[in-house]
Formats: structure tokens, sequence, C-alpha cells
């Protein structure tokens, strides 16, 4: 069976790198290749690589030829395409199909996204569309030429405006929280804990295949800093007769937090969006796939991240999207 993951902004810059070292072979179209690229996206000898050096788009700085004579002294082949601009990786069997250019602009400032596949018929369909377009090859005289016309792009290379700063959208991460179901709440934290608990459900309403699922910490977790709405949690808990149940990923609404005794220590509360037909899974097969996945071998479950898209898409595949356990 094939698969896909999603992979925003930095997902993307940690996952390319990879995938060019491990592939035998890179097919790619990249519109626009810009300073620094060469070693953005290394690639090597044999390797294919369409972009649109134009005149129009080396004059504006969008292609550094420069960067494409690193890559054919490389043994790259380099083609030129006018009015090009898709950004398409083959990488053997896997095809990464995106917006980001090759620049430092698209790895460190823009929100960029991409869907990376080893479905075979998208990359025989790629492979066919990057055959379409390699009819031109970029050749000395012609990469002397925008040699001489280059000019280095001029943007704003800064995530901020005077007065107003923007923070780069973040891929909605993974996580593992071991917890227990039988530690009591106390008595006088039950108001705080009503008030925390409607304002979830305000931010909940107008979904009917959902609920709220919330689990708390007497303390403040290290997860609490990382923790954004919309990551995704998959709950271990561990039961009075000691047995533990996995529950079925859900969606961090968001994280609250009040004073819970005298002398000033805080209770954390984390409000889910929980399936409403969502199904447990036992921690014995849990357990499997996280081995199988995480290469984790471990007898007990422990709160932890998974910051690998890949990694994190295939746990979350072993339910249905109404949290019901998949069925192979």
């Amino acid at each position: 069976m094939s698969k896909a993951s999603l992979l925003i902004n930095d997902d993307i810059w940690r996952t390319l790198p990879e995938v060019i070292k491990t592939s035998r072979h890179i097919d790619a179209a990249i519109a626009y290749f810009g300073h620094d690229g060469a070693r953005l996206f290394p690639l090597r000898r044999g390797d294919r690589l369409v972009v649109d050096m134009s005149p129009a788009t080396v004059k504006a700085g969008s292609t550094d030829p420069h960067e494409i004579e690193k890559l054919i002294r490389r043994g790259v082949q380099v083609f030129t395409r006018r009015n090009l601009h898709a950004k398409i990786v083959i990488a053997d069997r896997k095809v990464l199909v995106g917006s980001a250019n090759v620049s430092k602009n698209s790895r460190d400032i823009l929100d960029e996204a991409a869907i990376l596949t080893d479905d075979p018929i998208i990359a025989r369909r790629a492979k066919e569309f990057l055959n379409r377009i390699c009819i031109e090859p970029v050749l000395p005289e012609y990469l002397a030429e925008c040699k001489s016309i280059y000019k280095p792009p001029r943007f704003i290379s800064k995530r901020s405006t005077k007065g107003k700063r923007t923070r780069r959208a973040a891929h909605a991460k993974l996580w593992l929280v071991n917890l227990v179901d039988y530690l009591s709440f106390p008595d006088s934290e039950i108001e705080a804990f009503e008030k925390s608990k409607d304002k979830a459900l305000a931010l909940l309403k107008n979904t009917p295949q959902s609920m709220l699922s919330t689990f708390h910490w007497p303390h403040k977790p290290k997860m609490a800093d990382e923790l954004e709405a919309g990551d995704w949690i998959i709950q271990c808990i561990r039961h009075k007769d000691k047995s533990i149940s996995v529950c079925p990923p859900a969606c961090l609404i968001f994280v609250d937090h009040y004073i819970r005794n005298l002398q000033g220590k805080e209770r954390y509360v984390f409000h889910l969006k929980y399936p409403k037909r969502g199904e447990k899974m036992s921690w014995t097969k849990f357990r499997k796939a996280l081995n199988s996945t995480l290469k984790i071998e471990s007898s007990q479950p422990r709160t932890m991240a998974v910051r690998e898209t890949e990694k994190a898409d295939d746990l979350l595949r072993l339910w249905t999207l109404k949290g019901r356990v998949a069925r192979k």
C-alpha cells in the first residue's frame, strides 16, 4: 500500500537532504534555484535538474547561475525551462511535490508545504513530466551569459515588519502521553477545573463527531512549552488492574493552568478533541507497532514526542479518521 505524508516548513528541509542521500538517482524540477542552492539541494553526478534560468529570472535574482555552475561541475545534468513553476523531486520510488523553491528564503522564512509519497503511479507520471520538459540543456556559453547578467535578489529577509512580527507555521507534532486513570481529583479544584472545561467546550462547538477529553498534571510538564493547538496526542492509560489501554489520536484544543493550593503550585489541564466513536487499542498491539516504527522496545508507556513526520503518520494510521482501530 502506498503512503503519503504532509511536510510543512522545517519538515521539508529535514526530510529532503535525507531523501537525496539515501536515493540512487534524483530527477527534479525546481522553478527557482537561489544562492547557496547547491548546498541546500546536494545533487550528485548523474542526477537531473530542470530550472527556470531564463534571462528575466536570472536578472531578478531568482535563479543563481553560479549555483547551477557548481552542480554542473559535480556532474549533474541541468536544463532550463522558461515559465517553469513546478517543484517536484523524484527520488527513486518516492516523489515530493510542494511549494518550496531551493533558497534560504524558502528554508528559513516562507511558509511552505509539500506531499511526500511512494505511490508508483504518481512517480511514473512525474517522471514522464520531467522527460517532456528536459529539452534545453544549460550549455557553457549560455551559463557564461547568465553569470554576466545575474543580479542578487532584493528582498526583506526577516519574518517581521515594523511593529508586527509573524510566526512561521509549524507542523502538528504527535505526542505519546503516559497517564493513570485512578488518581483522585481534589474537591478544592473542581470549580477552577469546570471553568477551564467550559472554555474548552466553547471552542469545541459545531463538531458533532467529536467530544471533549481532558487530562491533567499536578505541575508543569516539559511538554507544555512545546505543545500547540492542533498537535496530535495518543494517550496511554494505566488502569487500577494494571492493564494499559491506548486511546485513538486526539487533537489538542488548548493547555490551561491554574493555582491549585496555598503554596502557589499550579495544575496544568490539557483539553483534547476526541473522536466520539473512538476505539481503544491494547498496549500489546500498540507496543508492537511502536517498536516497528520507532525501534523502541519498552514494556511500559512513556511520555515522548514523535518528531519525524513519516513515523508520526505511521502511528496515526493505526486508527481510521473516525478513531476506529484500522483493520489490515
